[in-house]
């Protein structure tokens, strides 16, 4: 049997069997509006497919942005932010700061909005702040190989991890008062 695409598990034919009873799932139209869903064959339960939130934080100090090389997929290779999955009951801004401490050792106040990002077919929101750096060490962790602060004209615009990454980039530099004006 040939592998199944690892993007397949992101679409409602990816989710087979019912989390309550095991029962295989079919896609079925669910109220007023008659939206196909996936809907258990044996309990009737219905599975709302939902997006993932990430949240991620920009911080620019003299010239340079933060930025990580990731260590693992998607994306190997290539460079971001620091941001990651908002937990379950989490609140986002709180999941920015987090994820920047896991993801780089350091501490940050969080500032404003820089935007909110979404794409056809793919199952994230991405909500990305402002930081400012306030304390901590540069770490490396799982998820990155490189830690750095880089300048505005030395950014990997070709290298970058994630279509979201290069328009928070590109949104976050063309404000009064980033890193570049």
């Amino acid at each position: 049997m040939a592998a199944e695409p690892a993007n397949l598990l992101l679409t409602p034919e990816g989710i087979r069997f019912c989390p309550l009873c095991g029962a295989p799932l079919e896609r079925r139209p669910v109220g007023p509006e008659r939206k196909l869903e996936m809907v258990c064959s044996g309990c009737g339960f219905i599975y709302y497919l939902g997006q993932k939130v990430v949240a991620g934080i920009i911080a620019a100090a003299d010239g340079h942005v933060l930025l990580t090389r990731r260590a693992i997929h998607p994306a190997h290779g290539k460079w971001t932010f620091p941001g990651g999955y908002v937990e379950w009951g989490e609140p986002v801004e709180s999941a920015a700061i987090r994820e920047t401490y896991e993801e780089t050792g350091l501490t940050v106040d969080l500032g404003g909005l820089v935007g909110v990002y979404s794409y056809q077919a793919n199952p994230v929101v991405i909500v990305v702040y402002e930081g400012r750096i306030t304390g901590g060490t540069p770490t490396t962790c799982h998820e990155n190989d490189r830690v750095e602060w880089v300048g505005i004209d030395a950014i990997p615009w070709e290298d970058l991890a994630f279509p979201s990454t290069t328009a928070a980039l590109r949104d976050f530099l063309g404000r009064p008062g980033s890193a570049r004006s």
